[in-house]
C-alpha cells in the first residue's frame, strides 16, 4: 500500500484528469481504455444530462470533490469516484474526449453561457498519491458505495472488491472489516462474481443468451441469483466448491458443465431455445434442492421447469393425491360457471368432444385404481 496520505481538497485541471476505464459500475460493458469510449459508455449507460444542467447553472459544487489517484510518473490522476461528474465537465467544456457528444456540448454550452460561465475548470479533488491504492481511499470508497445510501448494486460491489483484493493485496477479511460487513455478504458476492467470470471466460455462459434479464450495472442476468444459489449446500456439493471466495476459478474444471447447467436453469438460453427452469427468485431454493437428486437433474437437463421436475418425481401416491385435488378444483369451477351462466347451444357442441375425452380418461384412471385394489385383495 502507498505510504502517502490523502491531501486536502485541491483543484485539478480537467486536462490532467482521467476517466476510470475499470469502473466497477460498467458491468459487462466494454472495458476499452480509450477515454472517448469510456465517456460514451458512461453517457449511454448512466446518463449525465442532470449533471450537465446543474453544472451549466451552478458550476461545480466544491462540496462534491472528485476522488482521484495520481500517477507519480505522469502527474495525471485517475478519477476513482465521480466519473459521471467528470464526463459532464468534459462535455460542457468541449474537451476533445467528448467529441461524440457534440449535441450536448452545444445545448448545455449555451445554458452555461447564459448563466455567466460559472466555474467548472479546474475542479475540486481529493488526490491520493502513489501507484497502489491507499487504505484511506479504500475505506472512503467502501463506506460511500457499499455501506451507505450511495451504494452500488451487488455486481458493482463485487467487481470493486475483486479489484481491491487483487491490486492491494489486502485480505478479504480486512476489506470486509473496512466497510463494516459483518454478515459475510461481500464474500458471497465475490464468489458469485468469480464464478460467473470463470464461466464466461471458458465460454460456458454467454451473457447475451440469457433469457432472464437483470438490472443495474449488469442487465444481462440477475446477478443476485448467482450468489444466492451458491449459498445452498446441495449446489456447493454438486459443484464441489471450496471455501476461498477470493479464488479466481472457484469451479473445478471437471464441473464446468454442471455450473453451466445451473446458470441455464436459472436464466435460460435463447441460443438453444431453452427457457429458465424457475420463474422468480422464490423458486431458487427448490432448484437448489433438485441438484441432490439425479432423476431431477436429468429432468432439468431436458429443459423441464422446476414445477414439472417436482411433480414428475413425486411418489405415485402423492402425485395421485395432488392430481385428483387439482382436477376436482377445476371441475368444480367449471360446473359452478355453467350453473351461473347460460352456454349457447352452438358453443355447447364445441365442448362436447373435450368433455367426452376427459370422461374417458377419468374412466381409465378409475379402472386402473380398481385393478390395483383387486390385486391387493387377491394377495390378502
Amino acid at each position: 500500500m502507498a505510504d502517502a496520505e490523502a491531501e486536502k481538497i485541491t483543484e485539478f485541471s480537467l486536462e490532467n484528469l482521467l476517466l476510470d476505464h475499470e469502473n466497477p459500475r460498467f458491468g459487462l460493458q466494454s472495458r476499452s481504455s480509450n477515454q472517448t469510449d469510456v465517456l460514451n459508455t458512461i453517457v449511454d449507460t448512466h446518463g449525465v444530462d442532470d449533471v450537465l444542467s446543474s453544472l451549466a447553472v451552478n458550476g461545480y459544487f466544491a462540496a462534491e470533490p472528485l476522488v482521484c489517484q495520481r500517477d507519480q510518473d505522469s502527474g495525471k490522476a485517475t478519477v476513482r469516484d465521480g466519473n459521471r461528474r467528470l464526463s459532464a465537465c468534459l462535455i460542457i467544456t468541449g474537451d476533445d474526449r467528448a467529441r461524440d457528444q457534440a449535441s450536448r456540448t452545444l445545448k448545455y454550452g449555451k445554458l452555461w453561457k447564459q448563466h455567466g460561465y460559472p466555474s467548472i475548470d479546474p475542479v475540486p479533488t481529493i488526490i491520493f498519491d502513489g501507484h497502489d491504492r491507499d487504505q484511506t481511499m479504500l475505506s472512503y470508497l467502501g463506506v460511500r458505495h457499499i455501506a451507505s445510501s450511495h451504494a452500488w448494486d451487488s455486481y458493482a460491489k463485487a467487481a470493486w472488491v475483486s479489484r481491491v483484493v487483487e491490486e492491494s493485496g489486502l485480505p478479504l477479511a480486512d476489506v470486509a472489516s473496512m466497510i463494516g460487513d459483518k454478515n459475510n455478504t461481500i464474500s458471497r458476492m465475490l464468489e458469485g462474481y468469480n464464478f460467473m467470470q470463470q464461466l464466461q471466460e471458458t465460454g460456458k455462459f454467454i451473457a447475451e443468451h440469457s433469457v432472464r434479464k437483470g438490472r443495474g450495472s449488469i442487465t444481462a442476468y440477475p446477478f443476485s441469483w448467482v450468489y444466492t444459489i451458491l449459498g445452498y449446500a446441495t449446489v456447493r456439493n454438486f459443484l464441489e466448491l471450496g471455501d476461498d471466495a477470493t479464488q479466481k476459478k472457484p469451479i473445478p474444471e471437471k464441473n464446468l458443465e454442471r455450473a453451466s447447467l445451473i446458470t441455464q436453469a436459472m436464466f435460460g438460453n435463447s441460443n438453444s431455445g431453452k427457457n429458465a427452469a424457475v420463474s422468480d427468485s422464490r423458486q431458487l431454493s427448490f432448484l437448489a434442492a433438485a441438484f441432490s437428486n439425479q432423476e431431477q437433474i436429468e429432468l432439468i437437463e431436458q429443459g423441464k421447469t422446476i414445477e414439472q421436475v417436482i411433480n414428475m418425481t413425486l411418489p405415485l401416491d402423492e402425485r395421485l393425491r395432488q392430481g385428483f385435488g387439482e382436477m376436482r378444483e377445476i371441475q368444480g369451477e367449471l360446473i359452478q360457471a355453467l350453473a351461473e351462466q347460460v352456454l349457447p347451444p352452438d358453443q355447447a357442441l364445441e365442448f362436447e368432444p373435450p368433455a367426452t375425452r376427459n370422461r374417458k380418461l377419468a374412466t381409465e384412471l378409475l379402472k386402473q385404481i380398481k385393478e390395483a385394489t383387486d390385486a391387493q385383495e387377491v394377495e390378502d
